[in-house]
């Protein structure tokens, strides 16, 4: 008789110390999913118009209007696609001038 309290003990301890492993994996699998859902980085650049009339650039959907001389500092989200719309003696409308990246943040891009 007190040999089946010993051997449900062992068996209930072994299988205890086998099943938090197992609890303790089925737990951390929602930390990479929290990351999903975190707020991307922000990339903050300038452009500056440095001809003499006044043009527009599109980066994502939103369109930037650049003064002849004076510079424009936005935040795009890394992956925008800088493009012109207006063309000049350098650039033809439709053409890509950058792409947002972490590498471009607080730099300044000079268009003539």
């Amino acid at each position: 008789m007190n040999y089946r309290k010993y051997v449900a003990a062992t068996v209930i301890v072994a299988s205890s110390l086998l099943a938090s492993p197992a609890v303790y994996a089925a737990t951390s699998v929602s930390s990479p999913v929290l990351a999903m859902f975190g707020k991307s980085k922000m990339v903050k650049v300038t452009f500056m118009n440095d001809s003499s009339s006044p043009m527009e650039v599109k980066a994502g959907e939103d369109v930037i209007k650049l003064e002849a001389g004076k510079p424009v500092t936005v935040s795009l989200t890394p992956g925008t696609r800088i493009v012109s719309t207006t063309d000049t003696s350098t650039r033809k409308a439709g053409s890509l001038i950058a792409e947002a990246n972490n590498s471009l943040n607080g730099a300044t891009i000079h268009i003539k």
